[in-house]
């Protein structure tokens, strides 16, 4: 009954192990959020905000019309250029060169609110009227901010970018990239200002000198607005702004953030809102679940040690020596199929360095890579020189000594000197013993 029982449980145990071992440990290609999504709409990218690393693109490079998304790139000069608490006083030009029927809030002639409000209602409820006279606030005029706009956009690499206005209503020569907007957001993703303003789902703009009322703004993004839609709405996206026209479609920029993983997608030209979206939603879901981050680096942290040398007499003479840091952190965003074991670390520094180089001098450099592509790269710069004596000692010239060439034919001749004064000697001794010798026979024989 015993061996029956034993038996028993030994195939229940095997049954179990084979059902075990045909489980994942990790999250491979086919399961839910680490496959490579499927995206719907003409356009769509997602990238690392810290490095700009894309993660997944389609169609990134094309040219289409961005709509509001435009808003971003205008938010980022007004943030560059002015304060929240200066004052805009909108114009005749800022109100009514709009299109009829697009997002506005209603602006007046001669109207004034602060620098801080215009960027809400430009922000939360794309008001197109409010981003020219933010436009005319920082350049003087909507062309000269226009011309601004491609400028800062070719600075942080957007090359296939032209912007014509500063709200994106359409123009055949207003156009970028799901790349360049990508580029755009990643400026903004780290400026605490543009966050702060992003926090607020909800905001009011109190009474103004031309307007009694209080007008009342709400987030149009759907992912950051939970009281517009629950179902879409996620904690983790903390900024972004919505777009659309008849020609452009439905475009979305998102950024988003869970522990140290941040992400930015850009969703260009969907055919429908909940198409943008979906997309969305795939793109960030794939880059949290397929991805890890790995710190490589921490500032400071010691790498290798080098000996500092001084020249003296010709001679290389060790008096020091210093640590080698790393001048930056670094943290890169990897495949959640790459293991820390699968990075190559290259590190070029000297075998030595001289005396007299500076104590935080850059003396080399360290690089991470994988698959022969570089992952992060960090200059190494001299830390906590160490003397081996006082740096006094060490840095005083040697006293000067007398040094003669000795060649062995000189050699040569000091030891035949050597030898002739020595047999001269022996020469000398032994003829004095034989005088000494014959003296004494000599006195004898007279005996």
């Amino acid at each position: 009954m015993k061996k029956r029982i034993l038996k028993q449980s030994v195939h229940i145990i095997l049954i179990l192990s084979l059902l075990f071992s045909c489980l994942p440990l990790y999250a491979t290609e086919g399961d839910p959020g680490t496959s490579v999504p499927t995206i719907g709409a003409e356009a769509a990218i997602l990238i690392d905000a810290k490095t700009g690393e894309i993660l997944f693109e389609k169609n990134s490079q094309d040219r289409h019309f961005p709509a509001s998304i435009t808003k971003l790139m205008t938010a980022l000069l007004v943030i560059e250029n002015l304060k929240p608490t200066d004052m805009i006083t909108f114009s005749e030009d800022a109100i009514y060169g709009i299109e009829r029927g697009s997002s506005h809030m209603g602006m007046r002639v001669g109207e004034q609110i602060s620098v801080d409000q215009a960027l809400r209602c430009l922000l939360l409820m794309s008001a197109n009227e409010v981003a020219n006279g933010l436009a005319e606030k920082v350049s003087g005029s909507m062309d000269n901010f226009a011309v601004a706009m491609t400028k800062k956009a070719e600075a942080l690499g957007a090359k296939g970018t032209s912007f014509k206005n500063p709200h994106g209503l359409d123009d055949e020569q207003h156009y970028t990239t799901a790349y360049d907007m990508a580029l755009i957001a990643k400026e903004l993703f780290h400026n605490e200002y543009f966050l702060e303003i992003m926090k607020d789902v909800t905001y009011q703009i109190p009474p103004t000198n031309k307007v009694n009322e209080i007008r009342y703004l709400s987030q149009q993004h759907k992912l950051m607005n939970q009281f517009s839609d629950s179902k879409l709405y996620r904690s983790d996206v903390i900024g972004g702004k919505t777009g659309y026209t008849d020609i452009a479609r439905h475009t979305l920029v998102t950024m988003a953030k869970q522990g140290d993983i941040e992400l930015i997608a850009v969703i260009m030209k969907s055919d429908t809102k909940s198409g943008m979206y979906t997309d969305t939603t795939k793109l960030l879901d794939y880059g949290f679940n397929a991805y890890q981050t790995f710190d490589l680096l921490k500032e400071n942290e010691v790498i290798t040690k080098l000996p500092i040398y001084s020249v003296k007499s010709g001679k290389l003479i060790e008096f020091a020596t210093c640590d080698i840091v790393a001048s930056s952190n670094e943290s890169v965003l990897v495949s959640k199929n790459i293991k820390t074991r699968d990075i190559v670390t290259n590190i070029n520094v000297p075998e030595y360095l001289e005396m007299g180089i500076a104590s935080d001098a850059i003396v080399g450099s360290i690089e991470y890579l994988h698959n022969n592509k570089v992952l992060a790269k960090s200059d190494l710069k001299i830390s906590n020189i160490n003397y081996i004596s006082s740096p006094y000692t060490a840095n005083q010239p040697e006293k000067p000594t007398l040094t003669f060439p000795i060649s062995s034919f000189l050699i040569l001749l000091i030891l035949l000197l050597v030898i002739l004064i020595l047999l001269t000697l022996f020469i000398k001794r032994k003829r004095k013993r034989k005088f000494k010798h014959k003296k004494l026979k000599f006195s004898k024989t007279i005996k």
